[in-house]
């Protein structure tokens, strides 16, 4: 059972990271003027949108009252909080070097949780999945980094 408690709390807060990314990433996209990084930020606030839906199943079998553990809302505001600056930024290159940066924090809270023993496999295949199309995103950004150059 304690094994199960530190994989929710894993789970929880990668759950709550990727909420507040998704909205992180709506509210840029209204204020972003360049076309291509208004159209990655929209498919990518989307892609966090259908992985949340998901993630929030996979927590519900641990079966525990799944609303108060997904709303832990300490965390989420820590992360909005931190998150937000990415909302003052105005130039599109510091704009994408941030969003650099969020994803590569995301890949490293996917990791820590895949370390974790006795994962499902249904949840180590998702938390692979999504890591990978984090990764294609950064790969995507460095590429519009390089012509922005």
């Amino acid at each position: 059972m304690k094994k199960e408690n530190k994989i929710l709390v894993k789970l929880n807060d990668v759950f709550l990271m990727n909420e507040v990314i998704e909205k992180i990433y709506i509210k840029t996209c209204e204020k972003v003027s360049n076309t291509n990084i208004k159209a990655f930020l929209k498919e990518k606030s989307i892609e966090r949108y259908d992985f949340g839906k998901i993630l929030r199943n996979e927590i519900k079998k641990f079966d525990i009252d799944v609303e108060e553990s997904i709303m832990s809302r300490r965390r989420y505001q820590l992360y909005m909080r931190s998150f937000n600056n990415l909302l003052k930024l105005e130039d599109d290159i510091d704009l994408l070097n941030a969003i650099s940066k969020i994803e590569l924090l995301s890949i490293e809270k996917y990791n820590e949780l895949l370390r974790e023993i006795n994962l499902s496999l249904s949840l180590c295949r998702l938390l692979v999945k999504q890591q990978d199309n984090i990764q294609y995103g950064l790969r995507s950004i460095k590429k519009e980094l390089v012509v922005a150059d």
